[in-house]
């Protein structure tokens, strides 16, 4: 009763929010949380009341990722408890969805500190609920978890990753029996699941072993994977000088094999970087996220040492690629966005699959909302079926495949955020796949005296100039998260009606699915699912806009930018001319946004 007591007065004193307190109080009183009692208590006695109400303010929600978060204490925490608690609510559905036999499920991991220790928990839990398990040897990519889902015919997948993120995380990703990560309305079902799921089923796992429960996958199955990789080959050159690193990740098992197994002779890993690790230790900063080009570092100057064509790494579940390429002058290596690496694969898929008449018109390709209009533009210019408003996330490109006659349809997706997928052997993005395609790209045009850099003017010179920009404000915690929700609600009740300059010409409410002006008419509506995103529109012709979100995955709220002009004259003044403009958006917006108080 003491405790319970403190919580209240914490509560009453504003210290601590009334969501923490009651979920404090379950904590506190429920046995299967005793074993985090003590660390409650201690916290309670030293009156870290941030540290409790961060941990304890929610139960961590399914985002465009998953569930993701630090391991710790609490229902805001990855921890043996949550992930039990996720485990015994995707048993739940998937025992109400499967009928007449036992249900299957197969289960991977990153590898993340805690990688194994969450599988396990997360196979006992399953085998508890009578499932038959389904586990690799060791780490795997996640586009390999997609693609065992359908290739084993089991009806969930789960993989213990938090991707990207600091070595202090983990997360729980749940993937459905099409392969693809779960959407609405199955995760807000998942969650009710697990937020109703008052009794987890749990076994020993030697005990699972021996009743059957758990089956354990093999080199046969990882060929399987491989092959259906290497299926999405366009040429058969393998010139290129690859630098490749797994930044201590996954692609160490999927990357790398794939590229050998291609017949690429002239590999060089980065040796730092390529044993598994969860802590990260020889990324800068420990941030395994090759979206920030300092993680590429150490890639970069063993290309310089080597010559290398391409430079490459992969994230810690190796479903994303970065990318970098030699400059047009000098020793430095130019490191491409997920937009310009996405508008350069389309062009050469679409060129290469258009001479050999595989080309199709009802090739499908799919991005979402807040990737350049580039890539769409290219596959519209070869005459593709193109849908390109999907919300952030490739399990709404999955969806949009399930939703297909023939899978076989769809060609290409990607997320500006270093995602590619081509083909539907998966239903996810592949730094696999990606890897093969950019290092034939490099190939291609290394056999031709040309270089990706001269490409990509070449596109822009075909399609005109698309300066595409992001960036990214932390705002950290349960007063971050307020920070983020009064930011979105003051821009949507009181949107700017110019930023630096441009005009405002219409807003795009992903939210209630609303477009309206400046003044808050309405003008019109659009498709889809509903979501916390706001567009600015600056050109008619949609060319030209600024997006807000908070992420889906981590504390912070982006903004992304994508202006247009058509290329004429000197390419380079045209570039330069964008590029600045991009930047005094960039600038104006983030400063109106964070005006909040």
């Amino acid at each position: 009763m003491e405790y319970l007591a403190k919580l209240s007065e914490a509560n009453l004193n504003g210290k601590l929010s009334s969501s923490a307190a009651s979920n404090l109080e379950l904590w506190l009183s429920e046995p299967r949380y005793s074993i985090y009692c003590e660390r409650i208590r201690a916290m309670i006695d030293a009156g870290e009341w941030d540290k409790l109400n961060d941990a304890f303010y929610q139960i961590i929600p399914f985002g465009t990722g998953g569930r993701r978060g630090p391991v710790g204490v609490g229902p805001n925490r990855m921890n043996e408890i949550t992930i039990a608690e996720s485990a015994q609510g995707l048993a739940n559905k998937v025992k109400k969805a499967v009928h007449g036999r036992r249900p299957k499920v197969v289960v991977a991991h990153d590898t993340r500190l805690t990688a194994t220790e969450f599988t396990l928990k997360t196979a006992c839990v399953l085998a508890g609920n009578e499932i038959d398990v389904y586990l690799f040897d060791g780490a795997r990519a996640t586009p390999e978890l997609s693609f065992m889902i359908r290739h084993l015919g089991c009806d969930a997948g789960i993989v213990i990753s938090a991707s990207h993120n600091p070595p202090e995380d983990n997360g729980f990703k749940a993937y459905w029996n099409d392969g693809g990560q779960v959407v609405p309305p199955l995760d807000g079902e998942l969650i009710e699941e697990v937020q109703n799921a008052q009794e987890v089923r749990e076994i020993p796992y030697e005990e699972a072993c021996a009743r059957g429960f758990i089956h354990r996958l093999g080199p046969a199955d990882d060929d399987c994977y491989f092959n259906a990789v290497l299926a999405q080959s366009l040429i058969s050159d393998r010139s290129a000088r690859i630098v490749y690193s797994p930044l201590h990740g996954a692609g160490k098992y999927s990357v790398y094999p794939v590229l050998l197994k291609a017949g690429f002779k002239d590999i060089h890993l980065v040796e730092s970087q390529k044993d598994p690790d969860g802590r990260f230790p020889f990324v800068p900063d420990h941030k395994p996220n090759p979206e920030i080009t300092s993680g590429l570092n150490a890639a970069i100057a063993l290309g310089r040492a080597v010559k290398a064509d391409l430079v490459i790494a992969s994230d810690p579940d190796a479903d994303r690629l970065a990318c970098a390429v030699p400059s047009e002058s000098g020793p430095d290596y130019f490191v491409l966005t997920g937009n310009q690496c996405a508008a350069l694969l389309m062009e050469f898929i679409c060129a290469r699959m258009a001479e050999t008449g595989k080309l199709k018109s009802s090739h499908r390709i799919y991005t979402t909302c807040v990737s350049s209009p580039l890539m769409p533009t290219i596959a519209r210019s070869y005459g593709l079926t193109v849908k390109d408003d999907l919300l952030v996330g490739f399990k709404w490109i999955a969806e949009q495949i399930k939703l297909l006659t023939d899978a076989n349809d769809f060609l290409f997706g990607s997320e500006e955020s270093i995602g590619f997928m081509k083909g539907p052997y998966t239903r996810d993005k592949d730094a696999a796949a990606a890897a093969l395609l950019v290092g034939e790209l490099a190939s291609y045009l290394k056999s031709q005296g040309k270089t990706v850099l001269g490409m990509l003017d070449d596109i822009y010179r075909k399609y005109g100039y698309f300066s595409d920009a992001g960036t990214s404000i932390f705002l950290e915690g349960a007063k971050g998260s307020q920070r983020m929700k009064n930011i979105m609600e003051k821009l949507r009740k009181n949107p700017p009606r110019e930023i630096g300059g441009q005009p405002i010409l219409a807003i795009v409410d992903r939210a209630n699915g609303e477009i309206r002006n400046v003044q808050g008419n309405k003008l019109g509506s659009v498709e889809g699912p509903l979501s916390n995103l706001l567009f600015f529109r600056l050109r008619e012709d949609n060319k030209s806009w600024i997006a807000i979100r908070p992420s889906g995955t981590e504390p912070k709220i982006k903004f992304y930018f994508s202006l247009y002009h058509e290329v004429s004259g000197n390419i380079e003044e045209n570039k330069k001319d964008l590029d600045e403009l991009a930047a005094k958006l960039m600038k104006s917006m983030t400063e109106v946004a964070m005006a909040v108080d």
